[in-house]
């Protein structure tokens, strides 16, 4: 390349002139990619610190009843078909005089014999409707209406079993082989020793509130009724949160499977002599074979259950 004399005197030689610009343009460069790097990098940190502010913390899962269904095959989770159920209900059972309602849920039904069972829950200024309702073929199945005049006692708590009942040790037992079976379906084999420790044989609480109403004086049930699995004229009703609830993202579609949100509308239609406490709710199940299967399987629930849906 030929040199260029100015009038300086010096020869400025331009390749050598061009390549230390384009060094200071590369740093320059670098420089400012690098603050833009970091401001970037600090603002995403801030905003995942915002984000988590605002999230609540998750349930402990380990704790949390229904953990392993799948809320999809219950043709309850479908849009609108809770609505629509309830709209029906209350076309056909609702009374002239009793066309005030106050709310209305998708709970959880707890029998004497702990049978857990779906029940659409009407609430007038007069009455509760509990009702069994078809969500297939989408009609009423039976119902039973409670005058609100008659409840004497309200006991929201903690379901619980009695201490000399074998339910607990049952439950974990089923829990801990279907943790097996779930390792091995899945070929899980790395965690296999963890799905085979004694912790998942451990007796197995419910982890969950309800609350009975109860229309009985609290007078003791008599032995025919206590040990008749047909009896159907139980002076109480046993409710809790629908499995859905734990699967529902916002407190909007929680809230007609919530059983403290019924507590809470209920309360201000009792009688005023009602007594209203806070208390375990004993569930007197002592061996309960029968149950463990039936509540396990959802039996008292409308869902898909392969070929067959019932």
């Amino acid at each position: 390349m030929d040199e260029t004399y100015f009038d300086e005197g010096l020869p400025g030689n331009f390749e050598t002139a061009t390549l230390e610009i384009t060094k200071e343009l590369d740093s320059n460069e670098f420089n400012i990619q690098n603050a833009v790097f970091a401001d970037t990098t600090k603002k995403n940190r801030e905003n995942e610190s915002y984000i988590s502010s605002q999230v609540p913390s998750t349930r402990d899962v380990s704790n949390m009843p229904f953990k392993h269904i799948d809320t999809h095959s219950f043709f309850s989770d479908r849009n609108e078909v809770v609505d629509r159920a309830l709209k029906d209900c209350q076309e056909s059972l609702i009374n002239e005089e009793e066309k005030d309602i106050v709310g209305s849920w998708l709970l959880t039904e707890i029998s004497l014999w702990d049978i857990e069972k779906e029940r659409l829950v009407i609430l007038t200024n007069k009455a509760i409707y509990s009702i069994k309702y078809d969500f297939i073929s989408l009609k009423i199945l039976e119902y039973n209406r409670i005058p609100l005049l008659q409840i004497d006692t309200l006991v929201s708590g903690e379901l619980v079993y009695p201490p000399s009942s074998l339910a607990p040790r049952l439950s974990g037992l089923a829990e801990g082989v279907s943790s097996i079976i779930h390792c091995a379906g899945r070929q899980e084999w790395s965690s296999l020793v963890s799905c085979t420790g004694l912790a998942q044989f451990e007796p197995r609480k419910r982890h969950m509130s309800g609350i009975r109403l109860m229309w009985n004086k609290g007078n003791p049930l008599p032995l025919i009724k206590k040990w008749n699995p047909f009896a159907k004229d139980i002076p109480w009703l046993t409710y809790s949160s629908h499995p859905l609830f734990w699967y529902k993202g916002s407190e909007a579609e929680k809230a007609k499977f919530k059983v403290e949100d019924f507590q809470t509308y209920i309360k201000d239609f009792l009688p005023s002599d009602c007594s209203i406490k806070n208390g375990l709710i004993i569930i007197e199940n002592y061996f309960g074979v029968g149950a463990l299967v039936h509540n396990r399987n959802n039996l008292g629930f409308f869902k898909i259950r392969g070929k067959v849906s019932f």
